[in-house]
């Protein structure tokens, strides 16, 4: 379990070992989940986003992929924007719950992701699989996971500064992937990401409230 709030994961560790077949092995902040991942071995690694777009839990599931390609992981948080959800589960998350959802829920999306199964809360679930649907019968099947995250916070206004602290990279890498998305799509403005973005569905949500 994964929290940089001691009382975060205090409340969460107490809600879990009231569940039958639950075993808490270890828990901790952001610095030390890699590590503990990989030391300990769990079946379902669980992050906790309090602050909505968190910049370190992108590369973080990344991070703690790497160390347990087996585990499941999980993330809880406040934050609905599909883009942004997007990456988290590119990034290798299988399950996201929102703070606010039902203890059984939270208990549903482990059993989930334990067994190597998807799992999105049922109040976003169903709008979120239809944009990955159609960004599956696109072209983004060509990119890379970094490559796709790239793309849709280009899509989304973001400075290549930005972009690169929020993935926590450098920012000729950056570059590097703005590049390859330019030679597999044939993007070549920003105008055209965006309008590629709205043709996949990766903006419609977004525009469709603003209008």
């Amino acid at each position: 379990m994964v929290s940089d709030e001691a009382i975060s994961r205090s409340g969460l560790k107490h809600l879990l070992a009231s569940e039958a077949g639950f075993e808490v092995r270890g828990e901790g902040g952001y610095k030390e989940a890699k590590l503990q991942a990989s030391k300990l071995r769990p079946d379902v690694v669980i992050v906790t986003a309090e602050a909505g777009r968190q910049p370190g839990c992108v590369p973080l599931i990344s991070s703690v992929r790497k160390a347990t390609p087996g585990a499941g992981i999980v993330i809880l948080g406040r934050e609905t924007h599909h883009a942004y959800l997007g990456l988290l589960l590119a990034a290798g998350a299988l399950g996201y719950v929102l703070l606010q959802a039902s203890p059984r829920e939270l208990f549903n999306a482990i059993r989930a992701v334990s067994r190597g199964h998807r799992f999105i809360d049922h109040k976003i679930g169903d709008e979120l699989y239809e944009l990955f649907a159609r960004q599956s019968e696109s072209g983004t099947k060509l990119l890379s996971l970094r490559e796709q995250q790239v793309l849709e916070m280009l899509a989304f206004g973001h400075t290549l500064v930005e972009i690169a602290s929020f993935l926590n990279i450098s920012r000729k890498s950056i570059e590097t992937y703005r590049a390859r998305i330019r030679e597999k799509l044939g993007l070549r403005t920003r105008a055209e990401i965006v309008r590629y973005a709205l043709e996949t569905g990766i903006l419609n949500r977004q525009y469709r409230q603003a209008s």
